[in-house]
């Protein structure tokens, strides 16, 4: 029995999560029903795709992931079925599979033929989405509930650039954690590349700096800023025991926003 994750942007006050899982649970009453998150922003599919790519890889093989995030079916978006990396994915063309898989191989997509001759789906994670993982779920095969197709939408985000000279690294903030952890799109890899073992200093907007990169959260004292690569591989700005409920996270102390310009000098 597959599990069956769930990725939307629907909070927790209203009741459409519950009734998703009933729905689940009619259906396939032994499924195994596991939430990522439900606090994505509003249609904001840059946060879902971040928060998903770094959830999915840890679940099983044959795992089902559910996106209710934008999906809501229009004259030039359409529900799809995918599988990746021996897994399905379910939801909207958007372009958010773009964000997720940047460079892997989509194996096979299908846009589905659920429902779609009703007038009216206000919510397609519910009347749609469920029923294509039940299918999935019960060993069924995509072709059975959609046609084949050999491409989706693309969204195009700012990558990371190095300087023609090599002494500049621009990336940019993709997303604000629950910490107030200011989350950049550097990679691990692409710095220590790019830094080849020189002196750096890390630019933030409002003018602060950093010039060191410590391994964990603990290394500076409560209430402090760091810099380090989280456990996704991002370069992130934090500030120790920082809470963005309390607005003593990086976020707030430091006036930093998503898509704000984050550079290394290396000097």
């Amino acid at each position: 029995m597959a599990i069956i994750t769930l990725t939307s942007d629907f909070g927790h006050k209203d009741y459409f999560t519950s009734a998703i899982k009933g729905a689940i649970l009619s259906e396939v009453p032994e499924a195994k029903i596991v939430d990522i998150s439900h606090e994505i922003s509003p249609f904001n599919i840059q946060e879902a795709a971040y928060i998903l790519k770094n959830a999915y890889a840890h679940f099983p093989k044959g795992s089902i992931h559910m996106i209710g995030v934008d999906a809501e079916i229009t004259k030039n978006k359409v529900h799809v079925a995918l599988i990746v990396d021996g897994h399905y994915f379910i939801g909207a063309d958007t372009g958010i599979f773009s964000l997720i898989f940047p460079e892997d191989k989509l194996e096979q997509i299908i846009v589905l033929n659920i429902n779609q001759d009703k007038e009216n789906i206000s919510f397609p994670m519910k009347d749609v989405f469920v029923q294509a993982a039940c299918h999935i779920n019960r060993g069924g095969t995509l072709g059975v509930i959609g046609r084949q197709i050999d491409s989706l939408r693309e969204v195009k985000n700012f990558q990371p650039t190095l300087s023609a000279d090599g002494k500049m690294l621009i990336g940019q903030v993709i997303y604000i954690d629950h910490y107030g952890n200011v989350i950049s799109n550097i990679k691990e890899k692409l710095f220590r590349e790019s830094t080849l073992g020189k002196s750096f200093t890390i630019q933030l907007p409002r003018r602060y700096s950093i010039e060191t990169i410590h391994r964990s959260y603990s290394m500076v004292s409560e209430g402090v800023m760091l810099c380090l690569f989280n456990s996704a591989g991002h370069l992130e700005i934090s500030i120790n025991k920082g809470d963005a409920n309390i607005s003593n996270g990086a976020s707030e102390l430091l006036g930093i926003k998503v898509k704000d310009r984050i550079g290394i000098e290396i000097i």
